[in-house]
C-alpha cells in the first residue's frame, strides 16, 4: 500500500469536512510525511462488524465496545462497519460524527482520519458525515439500543456519572425504531404524551411510556435504559416501566422524583413533531448534477433527473446526485481531476446553500467503482467499472426490509429501510414491505396488530412504493403474521415459528439483568 502524505490529502479534506479555512496548529503537527497510517487503525475493517475511535488530542483513540452508542456532545468519532459476505469479500461505511460542540479543529481532524482510513483500506469505502441529531439511518441501525447524546467531551473535560449518584437525569426517547436518547431538562414541561422518557435516579431508572407511545417505542425506550443501567451505573440500577399497568404508587414516585406535576398534566403529543422529521422526508425528483473545471473554473450545471442513465457520469469529472429523499452523494469519477476532487465536498454544500436544504444533510462521498447500492439503485440499469454488461440496478439485488408506520391522522405512512434485518425486526403492530429484486417480487407484511387503517391502506403503500422506485409490474403478494409460507421464510437467516407466541413483555426486558 502507498504512503499518504498529510499535505496531499489536505485540501480534499477540509473540503470533505466543510471547514476549507481552517487551519489547525494540532493538525499541523500531525503532518508527518513518513507516515504510512495511524496507529490505530492498524488492524481496522479486517473483521465484520463495528469499530469506533473518538478523536483525543486529534489522534483517534479506540473507544471502550461497552460505551458504543453513547457520544459526548463536546468530541467527534470516528464508525467504521465491516461487512464481510459468503464469498470473504468485504465492504466498508466510514462514518464521521461531529458533536453540536465539537470544536471546528478536531472536525477537521476527523475528515482527515476518515480519508487515511479510507486510503488505508483501498479507497473503496463510502464515506458518511453525520452531525448529532441528524444522523442516517444507516449510521442509528448500528445501535439496537439506540444513539445517546451526553454533555461534555475531551477538551472541556468529561460529565463523569458516578454509578452511585444521585442526581437526577431525564432522556426524551425520540423514533420509533432507530432511535436517539437526548437529555432534556428534568421537569413536566419537558415531556410530552407522544414519546417515552427515561428518569435516571441513580440507583432507580423509570421508563415513562407516553400514552399515545407504540408497543415498538416503550421496547426500545426500555432498551435504552437497561444501557444507561449498563453504561452508567455498573448494571447495579433498577428499571421500572412506568405506563397504564403501573400502580397509581408508580406514577407517584416518578412525578414527586421529577418535581411535581402528574400524567394528566403531561403536555398533548404533537402531531408527528420530531419523530415525522426524523423518519420521513419530503419526496423530490432524484437529480443529478456536474461538477466540474473544463472551463476553467469550478461549475456546477444540471445533467438530469430521475430515471437516470449511467451514461450521464463522466469519469473525468465530479457530480452530486441529489437522492430526492434525504441523501445527498458526491461520485468522483476515477479521472477527475485533483481540484474537483479537492472542491467536490464544497461544491456539495454550495448545492445544500442554493436549494435551501440544511447544512446537516446527509452526504456520503463515493468513488467509481465503489458505488453503494443506495446509489446505483437511482438508475435505470448500472454497469459498474469493470463490468461486460448492464444489470437492473436494484439495491445490489440483495432484499431490502422496509417498516411502515402510519401515525393517527397521518395522510401518508412514514417508510424506514431497516438494515441488518432478522426475523424479530418485523413489528407485529404495523405492515412492512419485503422487496426481493431478484424475484421480482414486493412481500407486504401485515402484522397482527396493525390497526384498521395501516391494512386498509395497505394497497397504496406498495403502489406508492413501486411507483417511487420505478418498480411497476412488480409481482405484489400480501403475507399475514402467522401465515408466512416458505418462500417469505427463506430471506430470513432464520426462522422461529414461536416467535410471536413467546413475546418478550417490557417489564421482563427491564429485568433481565436484575436478577
Amino acid at each position: 500500500m502507498k504512503a499518504v502524505s498529510f499535505g496531499a490529502v489536505l485540501p480534499l479534506l477540509w473540503a470533505f469536512a466543510g471547514n476549507v479555512a481552517i487551519v489547525s496548529a494540532a493538525v499541523a503537527r500531525s503532518q508527518s510525511p513518513q507516515r504510512v497510517m495511524e496507529p490505530a487503525f492498524a488492524n481496522a475493517g479486517q473483521r465484520a462488524g463495528l469499530e469506533i475511535w473518538r478523536i483525543e488530542d486529534f489522534k483517534p483513540v479506540a473507544y471502550p465496545n461497552n460505551q458504543y452508542g453513547k457520544f459526548y456532545t463536546g468530541d467527534s468519532y470516528i464508525v467504521l462497519n465491516t461487512k464481510v459476505n459468503k464469498r470473504g469479500d468485504k465492504s466498508w461505511d466510514i462514518h464521521f460524527w461531529l458533536g453540536s460542540e465539537t470544536s471546528q479543529d478536531e472536525a477537521g481532524a476527523a475528515a482527515i482520519l476518515t480519508v487515511l482510513l479510507d486510503e488505508q483500506l483501498g479507497g473503496d469505502p463510502v464515506e458518511h458525515r453525520e452531525k448529532q441529531e441528524h444522523e442516517s439511518k444507516l449510521f442509528l441501525s448500528y445501535f439496537k439500543a439506540g444513539v445517546r447524546y451526553q454533555p461534555g467531551g475531551v477538551a472541556s473535560g468529561f460529565r463523569h456519572v458516578d454509578p452511585n449518584q444521585a442526581e437526577t437525569r431525564l432522556f426524551q426517547v425520540k423514533g420509533s425504531r432507530n432511535i436517539r436518547v437526548k437529555e432534556v431538562d428534568p421537569n413536566i414541561s419537558s415531556m410530552n404524551k407522544g414519546d417515552c422518557f427515561i428518569l435516571d435516579l441513580g440507583r432507580n431508572i423509570y421508563v415513562y411510556v407516553g400514552t399515545a407511545a407504540r408497543r415498538v417505542e416503550k421496547l426500545k425506550a426500555t432498551a435504552a435504559a437497561n444501557q444507561i443501567r449498563d453504561q452508567d451505573h455498573a448494571g447495579k440500577s433498577t428499571v421500572t416501566i412506568v405506563d397504564e399497568f403501573s400502580p397509581q404508587s408508580d406514577f407517584d414516585t416518578f412525578f414527586k422524583a421529577l418535581g411535581g406535576g402528574s400524567r394528566d398534566t403531561v403536555p398533548e403529543a404533537t402531531s408527528g413533531g420530531d419523530d415525522a422529521q426524523f423518519e420521513t422526508s419530503e419526496e423530490r425528483a432524484a437529480s443529478l448534477y456536474r461538477v466540474s473545471d473544463a472551463s476553467g473554473s469550478l461549475r456546477v450545471e444540471p445533467v438530469g433527473s430521475r430515471p437516470l442513465e449511467p451514461s450521464l457520469l463522466d469519469e473525468g469529472d465530479v457530480f452530486v446526485l441529489d437522492s430526492g429523499n434525504g441523501d445527498v452523494f458526491v461520485w468522483v469519477g476515477r479521472r477527475a481531476s485533483a481540484q474537483e476532487k479537492r472542491e467536490s465536498m464544497k461544491k456539495a454544500d454550495a448545492y445544500l446553500a442554493e436549494h435551501k436544504r440544511p447544512s446537516w444533510t446527509h452526504v456520503e462521498r463515493v468513488s467509481q467503482g465503489a458505488e453503494p447500492a443506495a446509489f446505483t439503485q437511482l438508475f435505470r440499469t448500472w454497469q459498474g467499472y469493470g463490468e461486460t454488461r448492464t444489470r437492473i440496478a436494484r439495491a445490489a439485488d440483495q432484499p431490502r426490509l422496509l417498516h411502515a408506520l402510519l401515525r393517527p391522522g397521518a395522510s401518508k405512512f412514514q417508510v424506514e429501510e431497516v438494515h441488518n434485518f432478522e426475523q424479530d425486526e418485523l413489528n407485529t403492530d404495523d405492515v412492512m414491505l419485503l422487496d426481493v429484486p431478484q424475484e421480482n417480487t414486493i412481500f407486504v407484511w401485515v402484522g397482527e396488530g396493525a390497526d384498521a387503517e395501516e391494512k386498509r391502506r395497505s394497497s397504496e403503500l406498495v403502489e406508492n412504493y413501486q411507483r417511487q422506485h420505478h418498480r411497476e409490474g412488480t409481482a405484489v403478494k400480501f403475507v399475514h403474521q402467522g401465515e408466512e409460507d416458505d418462500e417469505f421464510k427463506a430471506h430470513f437467516s432464520s426462522w422461529n415459528p414461536q416467535l410471536w407466541e413467546n413475546e418478550v413483555d417490557v417489564r421482563q426486558l427491564a429485568k433481565k439483568f436484575d436478577d
